[in-house]
């Protein structure tokens, strides 16, 4: 691998920590106590587990039915889907907390 690449997988965990640092401190603030607080709770964790089973089913597909990839590619395949929809959900509960 190289190291361009190695730098560019750092960046990106880098960035899924602080964005599930930030949805950890959002779950835990008195904000998401209230009514509208657990909407946008729910409605992200709805947002995460529709990326999830669409990484998952991409995934299937790639790997097992088209043979795109071995088998050993599906499990990056479900490290991006987890990466994107830890980033993405994060995206969303800032968004939503600021309108």
């Amino acid at each position: 691998m190289g190291l361009f690449l190695q730098f560019l997988i750092l960046i990106l965990v880098v960035i899924v920590v602080l964005a599930e640092i930030y949805r950890a401190k959002f779950e835990n603030n008195k904000e998401s106590k209230d009514e509208r607080g657990w909407e946008l709770i729910y409605k992200a964790k709805s947002l995460s587990y529709s990326i999830l089973s669409g990484g998952l089913i991409i995934g299937v597909v790639i790997v097992g039915a088209l043979k795109l990839l071995p088998y050993g590619g599906f499990i990056f395949i479900m490290m991006g889907a987890y990466f994107i929809q830890s980033i993405a959900s994060s995206i969303y509960l800032y968004q939503a907390k600021k309108v």
